[in-house]
């Protein structure tokens, strides 16, 4: 891994995973549902996605559903302004971005089990630096990927819930070169503190924190953890 690229994402499929609850969407039309990842555990509760004119009045605050659904909605308002790159309104554009980013994710979360064994050797300064870097490596990857608000299309298909975790299915319908691309998707969810929080989001079988944690501890393995803090570091100082 050179100049350590996983922290922009590790493949263009998870790249969009990541960002395709915070792009705008279209009214959706019918859709096969997605299966969910093999080996996913049979949930408590299923429920399928409203149609968009009920999702409020079927959906709760602690929906998970309702968590992307509303983190969609605010990207769609943000995204019709469309202010000159060099504006202060520009800047306040991507600061809105980031809070919406922080709303949904779980960054302590996706960092520790990125770790994973390596997490509980780290002193607690250690942990909150990880933290922050990574988290400012997914953000700024986020703003350069969805500038110029590519169009996609994701229509949320199904929600189980089972105790304190939840997985929502989807598939993000886009264009690739000319090509429609479609995308089966899950989020997967914790709670914590009256909140669904993201820690995982698998495409097409691919987990984001699966391919976090396998070259995270390749660098750590080989070298150390403070060496995979100075890469994300330097690859956080390079132009954008």
């Amino acid at each position: 891994m050179r100049n350590l690229a996983l922290p922009i994402l590790p493949s263009a499929r998870v790249a969009i995973a990541i960002l395709a609850i915070l792009l705008p969407t279209t009214t959706p039309t019918a859709a096969g549902g997605a299966e969910p990842k093999k080996g996913t555990k049979t949930p408590k509760s299923e429920t399928p996605a409203p149609s968009e004119g009920a999702a409020g009045e079927s959906k709760t605050a602690s929906s998970p559903m309702a968590v992307l659904k509303k983190s969609d909605g605010a990207l769609k308002k943000l995204f019709a302004r469309r202010p000159p790159s060099w504006s202060p309104e520009a800047d306040a554009k991507r600061d809105e971005m980031r809070k919406i980013v922080a709303g949904f994710l779980d960054f302590e979360e996706l960092a520790r089990r990125s770790l994973a064994r390596h997490w509980d050797g780290l002193t607690a300064k250690q942990r909150t630096e990880f933290v922050a870097t990574l988290r400012d490596l997914i953000e700024r990857s986020y703003i350069k990927q969805v500038h110029g608000s590519p169009n996609y299309d994701m229509v949320f298909e199904k929600e189980t819930i089972d105790g304190q975790e939840a997985d929502v299915t989807a598939t993000l319908h886009s264009v690739a070169r000319g090509k429609k691309v479609d995308v089966a998707m899950e989020y997967k969810f914790l709670t914590k503190d009256g909140r669904w929080l993201v820690y995982d989001v698998i495409t097409d079988e691919q987990s984001m924190l699966e391919n976090y944690r396998a070259e995270f501890g390749k660098i750590i393995n080989k070298e150390s953890f403070d060496a995979l803090l100075k890469r994300m570091k330097r690859k956080l100082e390079e132009k954008e």
